[in-house]
């Protein structure tokens, strides 16, 4: 398969991107190596935006204190809650280097975004971000008034290993009677795990995420391609009864099929599903790249589905 054209806007980005430690190339060689990845775990500076407050909190956790970083509006009213998973190959990422989507999210949705600073592998391996972002939503649930959200409307999302993490914790509220969910937004979602789809065997050099990468994500995370559905959620035999899900995966990304595949299950499912391909978009970009234009329309689009979900 030839690979597609990135989008001119996003090749110029990656061709005189300064993203720090981050490397939009070679992002195998930095998972490779611990003290090479180290610097991904870093906790950047905050952005500020004067219409959200931006606060941390501990709650018991299945390991330990689990960190929530808070995000609400500045109003009085209850608000929608969304719990919210970052992403970063299981391996590296926090709150705070997503902290811009979680700000948009929660000034245009207009929703208290929940922030969970999960557990990372190889350190902690499946089952451990799963059970910190489940127990995050089992916590925000039962205790709406500390953060003035309204437990009857409640979604999660995420993208890359956070959309995994966030279909795993929607699959869990379905299966063990826990919170029920108004939606589940996924962003180039890493749900599969067997590295089988086209674009994963085909797209091996792509910029942000390769095949190298994607191959050390998966066994860091689940080490012998442990076939559990909250590992991997597109394993799981029957999704039905699963909220109406919204899915956003990039053409040029390894990742792309796995996202395809699953938004195409849960619609044979019965569940209302949304699924948006991007154009010459590469694994990552509205997070690298928020200022182009196709990273603008797809976060836009994002917001426009969260907000019609959580405000009927």
């Amino acid at each position: 398969m030839p690979v597609p054209a990135v989008d001119p806007e996003v090749q110029t980005l990656l061709d005189t991107a300064d993203t720090g430690v981050f490397p939009v190339y070679g992002l195998d060689e930095v998972l490779a190596d611990p003290q090479r990845y180290a610097p991904l775990r870093t906790r950047p500076g905050t952005p500020v935006d004067d219409q959200v407050t931006v606060r941390d909190l501990d709650i018991p956790g299945p390991g330990g204190q689990l960190r929530l970083r808070v995000y609400r509006p500045d109003t009085p009213e209850d608000l929608p809650m969304i719990l919210y998973v970052h992403g970063g190959a299981f391996t590296y990422g926090s709150p705070e280097a997503e902290e811009g989507r979680s700000l948009r999210y929660a000034r245009d949705v207009r929703a208290v975004v929940v922030s969970v600073d999960y557990r990372l592998a190889p350190e902690h391996p499946y089952p451990a971000a799963a059970d910190d972002a489940y127990a995050a939503l089992t916590w925000i649930a039962a205790n709406p008034a500390e953060l003035g959200g309204d437990p009857g409307r409640i979604a999660v999302a995420g993208g890359s290993a956070g959309g995994n993490i966030a279909a795993s914790t929607a699959l869990r509220a379905r299966d063990q009677a826990g919170p029920r969910l108004l939606f589940q937004s996924l962003t180039y979602p890493s749900v599969d795990g067997s590295l089988t789809t086209t674009s994963a065997r085909e797209f091996t050099d792509t910029p942000v995420l390769n095949r190298g990468a994607l191959e050390l994500a998966v066994r860091y995370y689940a080490k012998d391609g442990h076939a559990d559905p909250y590992a991997f959620p597109s394993r799981a035999a029957d999704l039905s009864g699963l909220p109406p899900t919204y899915i956003a995966v990039a053409e040029i990304d390894p990742l792309r099929d796995e996202g395809l595949d699953y938004a195409a299950r849960l619609s044979a499912a019965g569940v209302t599903t949304e699924l948006v391909q991007v154009p010459g978009a590469v694994h990552g970009f509205d997070l690298l790249f928020p200022q182009a234009r196709i990273s603008e329309r797809n976060l836009a689009d994002q917001v426009r589905a969260l907000r019609e979900a959580l405000h009927r």
